[in-house]
């Protein structure tokens, strides 16, 4: 039997469903734990473990992918998602209970410690680049990869936002209408408020043959996208080898935000002025709204600590 066989067949059965029971998870999240689930066991295989049968995984197997995800340098974040979701699997094969918390499968367990708030600029400012001395290579290469990095740096926007962004039904005019590919699910609204706002979100528009067209060119499904996406990214220099990551536009908006309310730099770019409390709860619970995060403390993993 292969491996591959019986994962699509427990997959079948469960992936609808949310790891807590009730009701069915959104098909992006399907997706996800697929997309996860596939490459783990691939991964598996690379580092000696043939598993003919997925539900013969075991805890052992956990901590060879933890130890390696370590090794990859995979964020926190990252290796507890994918944690998580082989959690969810081992449940579905009848094994709830076998994976423990995440640092059980990691050789340092600050390798799995996840910080509100960020200790490091993010920023593309914060290491000297900006986006305007990468965009017309990346331009030559793929107008669409180039479109989707500047509307992550005009709007704050992550990177599947970004892809599957339908800019004319998005645009309302004052604000832009965040719908497609949200974390959770959570829609939100971005003002429109700059020229370079405007300009990005009109080339946009241009550049789709259809109105109620996405960001993502008619012959790539997202995954085929999102691949070729961080392929362009990485020939052009972004990636984090390179001290620059598309996300990192996020960061340079949400900081830009943070100085466009309070006068000041954000404290994660080492600002050395007094900042007026009461500007400062302001602008986090304005980038926290812009970012798509429920908590204003959510801001910290983007602009610092700040102002007590």
């Amino acid at each position: 039997m292969h491996w591959k066989t019986t994962l699509n067949a427990i997959l079948k059965a469960h992936n609808k469903a949310a790891a807590t029971g009730g009701k069915a998870v959104s098909f992006a999240t399907q997706e996800a734990r697929r997309d996860l689930l596939e490459r783990g066991f691939k991964e598996l295989r690379a580092l000696g473990y043939k598993l003919p049968d997925v539900r013969g995984f075991k805890e052992r197997h956990m901590t060879a992918l933890g130890h390696a995800w370590e090794a990859k340098g995979l964020s926190a974040s990252s290796i507890q998602n994918r944690i998580s979701i082989f959690r969810t699997f081992s449940e579905w094969i009848g094994k709830t209970g076998m994976i423990r918390g995440s640092e059980h499968y990691v050789k340092h367990a600050k390798s799995v410690e996840r910080h509100l708030v960020t200790q490091v600029d993010k920023t593309w400012s914060g290491q000297k680049k900006t986006l305007t001395e990468k965009l017309e290579a990346i331009q030559k290469q793929d107008k669409f990869v180039a479109l989707q990095l500047e509307l992550q740096r005009a709007f704050g926007l992550r990177m599947k936002e970004a892809a599957l962004l339908k800019p004319h039904m998005a645009d309302k005019g004052n604000y832009l209408a965040v719908n497609w590919g949200t974390k959770g699910g959570r829609d939100r609204t971005v003002p429109i408020q700059t020229d370079y706002q405007r300009d990005v979100l009109t080339r946009a528009k241009l550049s789709l043959e259809q109105p109620n067209s996405s960001m993502v060119p008619k012959n790539y499904n997202f995954r085929q996208w999102k691949n070729h996406y961080y392929y362009v990214c990485h020939q052009a220099g972004i990636s984090r080898k390179d001290g620059i990551t598309s996300h990192g536009l996020r960061h340079e908006r949400l900081n830009e935000i943070y100085q466009e309310i309070t006068g000041t730099l954000s404290p994660v770019k080492g600002s050395s002025d007094e900042i007026q409390p009461h500007l400062h709860t302001i602008a986090r619970q304005e980038i926290a709204e812009v970012a798509g995060h429920s908590r204003e403390t959510i801001a910290g993993a983007y602009v610092g600590k700040g102002s007590k």
